[in-house]
């Protein structure tokens, strides 16, 4: 997930945990506003009645209100259930009426309303009716005075106030209240994503800019913005840091380069004399013992400065001549250099067709193949088989042995410079651990990539993998028989050379 997209998810549900908040509040406060209105109309409207004035009462009721009048003409009511089975007269003035299911407000009370009323003297509560409807119910114990008669009652007054326009402001209210914070959340992410695009800009051109420096090439810098913030001091800091890594290269690719070309002289220089004490005088034999292991070790050193060479040459940049090639060519020259110096081994070759072209140097594409068959003879491989085969627009080529295989942990460190694999696989062998090195940086400038599988016991088996050029799925006879003739080890698949 991308740092763009964490920030726009972040702040959004930041952004909407807020106007939820907000949003409840608002709804909160309207509610309590709405019943606390309503409760004070009905107060008012309880002690107007509560003095006689049944009509100024009810005026300050919705027009919707139900009222009644409960009178005890015996005794006052000792319980709730006194309210409920006193004798009761109910008053109608203009166009207020009883309550739509015709019962009697108190018969609409639960127990512990009316319980309360008896202790409090006043009661407020909500019923639900049984069309739906809520109904907003005030109370007040005390008398009732008959302005005709002029007679003074015990008596209860009830007041029922239909809440359902206070819950229709307050539904409209949610409503409006939610698509408002939806609307909100949505534009504030928008927002986010379009201002953290500008905001990350100089992060993404920094990340740009990084990604082209590679070991050959440092020179790459950072853009450096002026915005004289945490980002130029970063761009700065990068900048920094990468000129001090391009002199620590600079003095290693020198370093090697130089060193190796220097050890070139004296290294053939030694060769050459012990091959020549070898060969024009009469050494003791415990002379030409020496003499020998003089001559192998220089020729093994020898091996190692071109190897670095090679790879001061990669560091530097250099790049190989490409050119449209045969790569089954490649493979039987290899198979005809090693053939001689293999003893008991068996190499087979096998491709479905005598021409596979490619682009690029066949010199180099022949060290990497002769490379890893010299390694597998090493290891005491008594069978490699060299397989090409076409895969679409890539060939693929595979040397297969039946050696002692490769330790599993080693394997992520194959193409590592300077690394060995400890056990049978090297015990046979003198190499510095720079040819997978170069195997791979060859088959890197050649656009394709080099992999290994191996098991203990079993052997290994490196796939090149190289782009392939201008395939064809038919070749004529006369270019196989070319080959036959020229180099008389090619072979039809499934046939040994």
């Amino acid at each position: 997930m991308s740092l763009r997209l964490r920030l726009t998810l972040f702040y959004s549900a930041f952004m909407a945990i807020i106007l939820s908040a907000v949003a409840l509040a608002v709804y909160t406060l309207t509610e309590q506003s709405l019943v606390a209105s309503l409760e004070e109309r009905g107060r008012q409207a309880l002690a107007d009645m509560d003095q006689g004035e049944i009509r100024v009462g009810l005026s300050r009721l919705p027009g919707n209100a139900y009222y009644e009048i409960v009178i005890y003409p015996t005794r006052p009511p000792t319980s709730g259930a006194d309210l409920q089975d006193g004798a009761r007269y109910t008053s109608l003035f203009g166009n207020f009426r009883p309550n739509p299911t015709g019962d009697d407000i108190p018969n609409l009370l639960s127990q512990d309303a009316l319980e309360t009323l008896y202790r409090e003297q006043h009661v407020i509560t909500r019923v639900r009716l049984e069309n739906g409807e809520t109904l907003f119910v005030m109370a007040n114990r005390g008398s009732y005075t008959n302005q005709r008669s002029q007679l003074t009652y015990d008596a209860t007054l009830f007041i029922g106030i239909p809440a359902g326009s206070t819950e229709a402001t307050l539904r409209q209210l949610a409503n409006d209240l939610g698509l408002t914070v939806v609307s909100a959340f949505l534009l504030f992410s928008i927002g986010v994503w379009l201002l953290s695009r500008q905001v990350l800009s100089p992060v993404q051109r920094v990340t740009q800019a990084a990604a082209q420096v590679t070991s050959r090439d440092l020179s790459q810098r950072v853009p450096v913005p002026r915005t004289k913030d945490e980002m130029q001091e970063l761009a700065v800091t990068l900048n920094r840091m990468l000129d001090r890594l391009q002199e620590s290269f600079e003095t290693q690719r020198r370093f090697t380069a130089d060193a190796s070309h220097e050890l070139r002289t004296p290294v053939t220089a030694i060769v050459g004399h012990s091959n020549y004490l070898l060969r024009r005088t009469q050494p003791k034999p415990e002379q030409i013992d020496s003499l020998t292991v003089i001559r192998r070790e220089a020729e093994r050193m020898g091996k190692l400065v071109n190897d670095l060479l090679e790879l001061a040459r990669a560091d530097a940049g250099f790049s190989i001549d490409k050119q449209a090639m045969n790569l089954v060519e490649v493979v039987e020259a290899v198979h005809m250099e090693v053939a001689p110096f293999v003893g008991d081994t068996v190499i087979e070759i096998t491709s479905r067709q005598p021409l596979v072209e490619i682009e690029g140097d066949a010199g180099r594409l022949k060290q990497v193949v002769l490379n890893l068959v010299q390694n597998a003879v090493n290891a005491g491989a008594s069978r490699i088989s060299i397989t090409l085969r076409r895969e679409k627009q890539l060939v693929q080529l595979e040397i297969l042995d039946d050696g002692p295989g490769i330790p599993e942990e080693a394997i992520p460190h194959l193409f590592d410079r300077f690394y060995r694999v400890d056990g049978a696989r090297s015990s046979r062998g003198n190499g510095s651990g720079l040819g997978l090195a170069i195997v791979r940086w060859i088959v890197q400038e050649h656009g394709g990539s080099v992999t290994v599988e191996s098991r203990l016991g079993e052997g290994s088996v490196f796939t090149i993998t190289l782009p392939i050029l201008n395939p064809r799925l038919t070749e004529p006879p006369s270019v196989r028989q070319t080959l036959h003739d020229t180099f008389g080890l090619f072979k039809p698949s499934g046939e040994q050379s």
